[in-house]
């Protein structure tokens, strides 16, 4: 459209230039034919036609002035056409002026037209640009809000857990389902200081647990406490290639820190190369972290847990968790007649070491005591510190014969073993009571009762000694 306006704003000059050139030929043609109507009429359909493309009414206007002036100069007069230039040179005047005053405030329209729609589009580009940019911006804010999104429910979801081992297992669904890398795998270590053994999720063989931890690539996480990104193995240069056997090709490895210290390492890789973005890393390092913190938040809880329901001396549970264990125990019996044996144990003479060696001396009898204990214990069984010296076993799914082979071998062994305390080597002795579930009761104060006695009653026997309730030796 502007270029048909510039085009035609160049030829203004042409209209008024053919009607001066054109009319000394019509003086001529109507001196030659004396025909001055119908030269008139010829003259008038080409000029109207010619004209009919501009606006209806100042063209018409302006093809009737011009036919007006014509025609008057070429009107007969005592049946001669004027001939004189006295009078045809007005009228050349006056439609050359008309001519130009028409197609001069054409012109200035046409401007107007040319300056209105380079400003329409100057207005459309500005709206196109903005429209590409509000789009960019758009579809980037959702991809922010869906991300926000997700890293808040991640971030709800691994807070609200407070049990390690329930909170690795969703610490590796989150993973999967956020990254979700085809054909990966997900492997999670936590170890923490206070913790004999490492939490680990998605590993099933002890060699896989020091590569996680002492390769290559684990060894250069820890070190720069970092994630990595490998996306092919054979070619990263800071790495030393496996070659075509290598069973892994692409990884990303995110440390899991709390508070500054290394808490654990969560690992993704994959056997296909290029298979992990920067955006899976981004997100990757997100859910570390946030895993991180919310590990060192459960460990916290259960060690908080921890406090309340052991002894800090011996690391053995209290009375309050052991009457919780003991109801349990009584409930399972209840329901599957499942038969569990208690045994109670104490020191031999232990006021005497008190008294000698003092207080000090006797925790660090103590202590050890409880080392002895756990390591004589097995798993399923719970030991207990009543308080003082006194301790307490359940042995559960025990009956009374595996109870008194358990308390044998306990007195026998600790009584061989040598104690350390104030820097003094020394043996000591236990007696043992026993009782069993439900030949001695089955109620907790019943059976706590009668095996309470039989304890006692070994300690009248002559200490460092088993007794089972009811008297038997």
């Amino acid at each position: 459209m502007l270029n048909y306006f510039k085009q035609h704003s160049k030829q203004r000059w042409v209209l008024p230039a053919a009607v001066i050139g054109a009319y000394p030929g019509l003086v001529v043609l109507v001196m030659i034919t004396n025909q001055l109507e119908w030269l008139s009429l010829a003259v008038l359909i080409p000029i109207v036609g010619i004209l009919g493309i501009r606006p209806a009414v100042g063209n018409s206007l302006m093809a009737f002035t011009i036919l007006f002036f014509w025609v008057a100069g070429l009107r007969e007069v005592d049946q001669a056409v004027r001939s004189g230039m006295w009078f045809h040179v007005p009228v050349v005047v006056l439609t050359w002026v008309f001519c130009f005053i028409y197609q001069h405030r054409t012109h200035e329209k046409e401007l107007g037209y040319e300056s209105a729609f380079s400003d329409i589009e100057e207005r459309l580009i500005l709206i196109r640009e903005q429209y590409k940019t509000d789009l960019v911006v758009n579809v980037s804010n959702q991809k922010k809000n869906q991300k926000y999104s997700l890293l808040n429910r991640v971030s709800r979801v691994l807070g609200s857990q407070l049990q390690l081992d329930k909170l690795a297992d969703k610490i590796m669904r989150e993973v999967r389902e956020i990254i979700g890398a085809e054909g990966g795998h997900y492997l999670l270590v936590m170890k923490f200081p206070d913790k004999s053994e490492p939490l680990i999720r998605g590993i099933t063989e002890e060699q896989e647990f020091k590569k996680i931890t002492e390769d290559q690539y684990g060894a250069w996480t820890t070190q720069h406490r970092s994630t990595l990104l490998v996306t092919d193995t054979n070619n990263d240069f800071r790495f030393k290639s496996l070659g075509p056997q290598a069973l892994v090709r692409s990884l990303m490895l995110a440390p899991m820190q709390s508070e500054g210290h290394l808490i654990g390492v969560l690992r993704a890789e994959s056997p296909r190369p290029d298979i992990f973005s920067q955006d899976d890393v981004r997100l990757f390092t997100i859910i570390a972290d946030l895993a991180g913190v919310s590990a060192e938040n459960a460990r916290l809880y259960q060690y908080a847990q921890e406090l309340a329901m052991t002894d800090g001396l011996t690391g053995l549970y209290l009375r309050r968790f052991f009457n919780q264990r003991f109801e349990e125990e009584l409930s399972r019996y209840r329901e599957h007649g499942t038969s569990f044996s208690l045994l109670i144990l104490d020191l031999d003479h232990f006021k005497r070491i008190n008294d000698r060696m003092g207080h000090l001396a006797g925790d660090q009898i103590l202590a050890q005591l409880g080392e002895r204990l756990r390591a004589e214990a097995r798993v399923a069984d719970l030991l207990c510190r009543f308080g003082g010296e006194e301790f307490a076993v359940i042995l559960s799914n025990t009956n009374v014969e595996g109870a008194l082979v358990m308390a044998e071998r306990i007195r026998s062994h600790i009584a061989q073993h040598e104690f350390i305390a104030a820097g003094t080597s020394l043996h000591i002795t236990i007696s043992v009571g026993v009782g069993e579930c439900p030949r001695h009761g089955v109620e907790m104060n019943e059976l706590v009762r009668v095996t309470d006695a039989a304890l006692y009653q070994a300690k009248r026997s002559g200490r460092n000694r088993v007794i089972l309730a009811g008297g038997a030796a």
